[in-house]
């Protein structure tokens, strides 16, 4: 089991800008790692990379942003959000002009989560309970996913055919077939909220799946045969996780400020860094740098440059 290292003088490891005042909610790499994505209840902001300088604000209807996600073209980007109670909806726009697309509605409470399965087909996951797939060209809805008993915070399409993989906040994780709408299994191991999932890239053998929760854990799963692999316990709640391009590693946002980096494969804490004195709300992965964009509930953003670190480990 390796050492964790810890990292308490974050100003040498990191570069502050200020965004916006709400909390950052979150962010995303463009396809060619040149531009960052930074959503809150104050809109859409761009910024360059690696400078993290403001190049644009984009006007944009859509309130209290909660995901943005690129299409696997890189050409559109989805935003997710909407009114608490009232109505959830997704702006498509088109990248890097951000010329509106298509606005899809059909939830009656904020949409938390999209994630794209192709170019065409979206998922879109609500606090209604509700998981909705969409044809993008028609704009029209493919299948309701209903089952979850709370809000659905978590979502994403399996590394394996025609599934479709969703947390919420009833603790629960669950396996859909997508062309049925049928679930096909429901894990129950966590005792809290969960707030993100998240499927590890080039793995070889079976799909691995990385979940986080309001129980302080990191949990990795193989669905496809129906377990729960291994997991750890954090020191504080984690809030946001992405996975290294290779697989590699696994970077937890949590609400104490650090960023933890997580070994899949021991299930223990490597890494620790002290990013903030605030909570940690949303984290993306460079797509080819071993390099991370953090946002906080004070609405900043801050590089976190890993690299030497982990070459260490």
């Amino acid at each position: 089991m390796h050492a964790i290292r810890c990292a308490a003088l974050w100003l040498c490891l990191v570069q502050r800008v200020v965004a916006s005042d709400p909390p950052v909610t979150a962010i995303a790499f463009a396809p060619d790692g040149e531009s960052v994505v930074v959503g809150s209840q104050s809109g859409l902001a761009i910024f360059n990379w690696p400078e993290l300088e403001l190049k644009r604000s984009v006007d944009i209807s859509l309130a209290n942003i909660h995901d943005v996600e690129f299409a696997p073209d890189g050409k559109r980007l989805a935003v997710a959000g909407g009114d608490p109670a009232v109505s959830g909806r997704v702006h498509v726009m088109a990248w890097p002009s951000c010329e509106l697309l298509a606005a899809m509605g059909d939830h009656v409470d904020c949409v938390m989560k999209v994630a794209w399965r192709s170019d065409e087909t979206l998922a879109t996951a609500g606090l209604d309970r509700e998981i909705v797939i969409w044809n993008v060209q028609r704009i029209a809805v493919v299948r309701r996913l209903v089952g979850h008993s709370r809000g659905v915070t978590a979502l994403s399409f399996g590394g394996f055919t025609g599934n479709v993989l969703s947390g919420g906040l009833d603790n629960s994780l669950r396996v859909w077939d997508g062309e049925s709408g049928q679930v096909v299994r429901t894990f129950n191991n966590h005792t809290g909220p969960i707030q993100g999932l998240a499927v590890r890239p080039n793995a070889d053998g079976l799909s691995m799946v990385a979940t986080i929760s309001d129980d302080s854990t990191v949990r990795l799963w193989q669905p496809t045969i129906g377990r729960m692999v291994r997991f750890v316990k954090l020191d504080s709640v984690p809030l946001a996780m992405g996975w290294f391009g290779r697989g590699s590693w696994l970077a937890i946002g949590c609400a104490d400020g650090h960023v933890r980096v997580v070994d899949p494969e021991t299930a223990s804490v490597v890494l620790d860094v002290v990013v903030f004195a605030e909570r940690a709300c949303s984290l993306a992965v460079h797509p080819t740098d071993d390099i991370i964009v953090v946002g906080n509930q004070q609405g900043r953003v801050q590089r976190v440059a890993l690299n030497d670190m982990l070459l260490e480990l």
